[in-house]
């Protein structure tokens, strides 16, 4: 360890516990909370939101769902999604107390919980990484190194955004008037960045100034350094975009397929998403994202189909997992 910065006062907590509390409120305080209820529209003029069971009216919308769906806003060219690992261990003997993140790359961070000592790391772009579950032994095989490891109880991975210039979009929405407002790429600080978005939009919608809102600015122009990444992300969607219409001629047949395993594969003549569960059933869906119309790859340390384009997931049954895209992939006859 050649050196270290700390940082005073901070705070580690339990984010459902926190995330329970503020719906709370939200409902003491006479709101409304709806699971279960997929946005599809915003119509800023008009301050609607289109669902799946109806329309919502509101002075004010707000679209918090990671990355804003379709095409709102152009956020999806100009933000890169990525994954990331976590597993949490049992330690014998003593373990790190406090919160730590490595600077240098692969990424290592810890925390605790409990009984439990939380190891992350090994992030990736969205859709660019054959073997996912490498990751997780990456992560095991290194806290073992520096750790007496017990047991690995759980393991999970995550997703976020990053914006190019690596600032987070918070304010008013680009190209939706004065009544829709958006907060998105927290890079995986979402506690903090989430936190953040809330007082500044909170600030916004009541006519408040607010001395954060100049850095966050969601209509904020590109500078050069978020032109350049920008650029970069795109360009590697438009590559991802031929290079996928090119493999397509050379897809394996789809009874090649074994348990437990997804692939691109060629099903009489057409090329699907296919999916062979361990009881040897398959599910077969379309393997053109619904977003933008790049092709979808697997990842098989989730079981999921994941767009290396704008980061869109989706079950291995063809479901939105998480947008951009908010139309399931269509399922086909295997």
């Amino acid at each position: 360890m050649a050196g270290a910065v700390r940082f005073d006062d901070q705070a580690q907590f339990h984010p459902r516990a926190y995330c329970l509390a503020l719906a709370a409120a939200v409902t003491t305080q006479g709101g409304q909370i709806f699971e279960h209820t997929r946005a599809r529209h915003v119509d800023g003029d008009e301050r609607v939101v289109v669902t799946e069971h109806g329309e919502v009216r509101a002075n004010a919308i707000v679209v918090a769902t990671h990355l804003p769906f379709k095409e709102m806003g152009g956020y999806f060219a100009r933000a890169e999604a990525t994954r990331s690992y976590a597993m949490a261990v049992t330690v014998d003997g003593d373990r790190p107390g406090g919160m730590y993140i490595s600077v240098d790359s692969p990424t290592r961070s810890l925390r605790t919980s409990g009984e439990y000592l939380i190891v992350g790391g090994e992030g990736h772009k969205v859709g660019t990484e054959h073997d996912t579950g490498q990751r997780y032994d990456a992560l095991e095989s290194w806290a073992r190194q520096h750790f007496a490891v017990a047991s690995v109880d759980c393991r999970w991975s995550t997703q976020d955004w990053a914006s190019a210039d690596g600032m987070p979009y918070i304010g008013r929405m680009s190209g939706y008037g004065e009544n829709v407002y958006v907060a998105t790429c927290f890079k995986k600080w979402g506690m903090a960045n989430g936190t953040a978005a809330g007082m500044i939009l909170t600030d916004l919608i009541g006519g408040r100034e607010n001395p954060w809102l100049d850095a966050f600015d969601a209509t904020r122009l590109t500078p050069k350094q978020s032109l350049k990444g920008a650029i970069s992300d795109n360009v590697q969607a438009v590559k991802h975009f031929v290079d996928d219409r090119i493999d397509a001629q050379s897809a394996p047949k789809i009874d090649e397929l074994q348990p437990g395993h997804g692939a691109i594969v060629d099903l009489e003549g057409d090329t699907v998403a296919a999916f062979r569960d361990d009881d040897g059933t398959i599910h077969a869906v379309s393997a053109v994202c619904t977003h933008l119309g790049c092709r979808v790859s697997f990842n098989a340390a989730e079981r999921s189909w994941d767009c290396p384009c704008h980061g869109s997931r989706f079950g291995t049954d063809g479901r939105v997992i998480e947008g951009p895209a908010v139309d399931d992939l269509a399922r086909r006859e295997a």
